[in-house]
């Protein structure tokens, strides 16, 4: 979380404000989009469905399966969406420079992980094959580096203004996942355990930006 709010916040974001000045409103806008996007995919839901509920997931060791639950596809197309954005966002950082290219791609990789084990647990509960919910699972991780490709390909002919739109929805989506998931998941931890954790992420974007930096 510390990771995706620094980077957003002190590296993407100051970006956008130098190609457009409605960069605010931008971020606003991909804040509420993202909410909108999750909330009716299911993805969040069922995400917290799957660690509070008692329902047992089938053995991992086993391609049995009953007929799988339709929400498990909802859960699939949400998150490769997610993914192919998380790549269009790459994309676009290195077309405004070295550094925000290679601090968008720390960020995204530092929440790539846990949601890739989410959506192969998701569906594994709603009833998908393991060898299924593993083809799934490499679709979606394939979908950031795709995303990436996609937009080196178009951004080149974007003009500033068009530019620094791209960068002001990056920024929106970061401090989304690290509000609407990250930060909500830190409260879990007892103690001084998330707040260490959220201190150390921003501690390490701002490292990184000073070293991408020099």
């Amino acid at each position: 979380a510390g990771v995706l709010l620094a980077v957003g916040f002190l590296h993407i974001l100051p970006e956008s404000m130098e190609l457009t000045e409605h960069a605010m409103i931008y971020l606003l806008v991909a804040f509420v989009s993202f909410y909108f996007l999750e909330h009716h995919l299911v993805l969040h839901a069922e995400h917290e469905q799957l660690q509070h509920s008692n329902i047992t997931v089938p053995n991992s060791h086993t391609d049995l399966c009953p007929n799988p639950h339709p929400l498990g596809i909802f859960a699939f197309l949400g998150m490769s969406l997610h993914s192919l954005i998380d790549g269009l966002i790459i994309g676009t950082g290195f077309e405004v420079d070295h550094e925000t290219g290679l601090l968008s791609a720390i960020a995204i990789m530092a929440h790539k992980i846990p949601a890739g084990i989410s959506i192969f647990s998701i569906l594994l509960h709603y009833g998908y094959r393991r060898s299924r919910a593993q083809l799934f699972t490499g679709a979606v991780a394939i979908a950031t580096p795709a995303g990436a490709l996609f937009a080196t390909l178009i951004i080149s002919d974007l003009p500033k203004s068009g530019l620094g739109i791209l960068m002001a929805l990056a920024a929106g989506s970061f401090v989304y996942i690290a509000a609407s998931d990250l930060i909500p998941e830190s409260h879990r931890a007892r103690g001084l355990k998330g707040s260490l954790s959220l201190c150390g992420g921003i501690l390490v974007a701002v490292l990184a930006g000073l070293l991408t930096h020099h």
